[in-house]
């Protein structure tokens, strides 16, 4: 849900590069509050060209953030840059509450070349640093983030005169803090993970074009040029499920919106996201919802 109540559509929302735009041109940035479970109790594996920095209000999450695992609880801020595959889900049944900020780094670069741009932008887009995906709230910098990002959030939403000269000076600080106490220069080759992350991107991206379809899992190791076995074994070990689940559950996300934003059939809702089996359909949603599709558009349709 986004901060202005608009509902995106399920393509949107669950597209694995991300197809929201996020702010505008003249200000991609924008600002969400995700509350789990709300919606939604995960959010499956996905990336965009925008940086994402999430503060947890309240609660316990369970972030999938370049193929590792990381609880963020509250005052935790997560960090992800640009292009790093990446995905959370409720942890231990617990809730939360997150604010989300998403913006395009380049909205702080100039357009020719300077230090900034050089020295740490630049560096920090081509994953030059190491980056701490998860700053802990004991952390000494982590209230001086917490604070600046607070005031990001403050500003964004009065929208006063000049309100976009504020927020880009905000961002400069929370990078200065960044670079400063939390990034470190790093030089190795990262040959194996760069090739791990573009298969499971081209796994992804093909399940995201084809869900409504039947997919199996030997097209699915075949468009990365892997045996069956070897890709299932794969698919595990850095997806945290087997590839049967997640496709299960990229299709039930889409479902459970299509269910609150139309008025389609559950029959018709079950077949689009390439479930053709409507008692399968209902007991693959209520078991990841615990209730069934039609309690839960009665529950959640206001």
């Amino acid at each position: 849900m986004n901060n202005n109540n608009e509902m995106y559509t399920s393509e949107e929302i669950l597209s694995l590069k991300e197809a929201v735009q996020h702010g505008d041109f003249l200000l991609p940035f924008d600002i969400y509050e995700t509350k789990i479970p709300d919606f939604y109790n995960s959010f499956p594996m996905h990336w965009h060209e925008e940086t994402e920095i999430v503060l947890v209000k309240s609660g316990y999450v369970e972030f999938n953030i370049d193929l590792e695992t990381y609880i963020a609880e509250e005052g935790d801020v997560a960090l992800i840059p640009p292009c790093v595959l990446h995905s959370f889900r409720q942890f231990q049944g617990n809730n939360a509450d997150m604010y989300t900020m998403v913006f395009n780094v380049n909205m702080l670069m100039n357009n020719t070349a300077d230090s900034c741009s050089l020295r740490y932008f630049t560096p920090f887009i081509e994953r030059q640093f190491s980056i701490p995906y998860i700053i802990k709230r004991e952390h000494p910098s982590c209230i001086r983030i917490r604070d600046t990002y607070l005031s990001v959030i403050d500003i964004f939403e009065k929208k006063s005169e000049f309100y976009e000269i504020l927020i880009k000076s905000k961002l400069y600080e929370l990078f200065y803090i960044f670079f400063s106490e939390c990034f470190v220069n790093i030089y190795y080759d990262n040959t194996l993970k760069n090739n791990t992350t573009k298969s499971i991107k081209a796994i992804l991206d093909y399940i995201s074009e084809n869900y409504m379809n039947s997919i199996t899992i030997e097209e699915l190791a075949a468009n990365v040029n892997l045996s069956k076995h070897y890709f299932m074994r794969f698919f595990k070990k850095y997806m945290g499920t087997t590839c049967i689940e997640y496709i299960n559950d990229y299709r039930l996300n889409i479902a459970a919106n299509l269910l609150i934003t139309t008025n389609s059939q559950i029959t018709e809702i079950a077949t689009s996201v390439g479930v053709n089996n409507l008692s399968y359909f209902n007991r693959i949603f209520k078991k990841k919802y615990s209730m069934t599709p039609k309690e839960y558009r009665r529950n959640l349709v206001k």
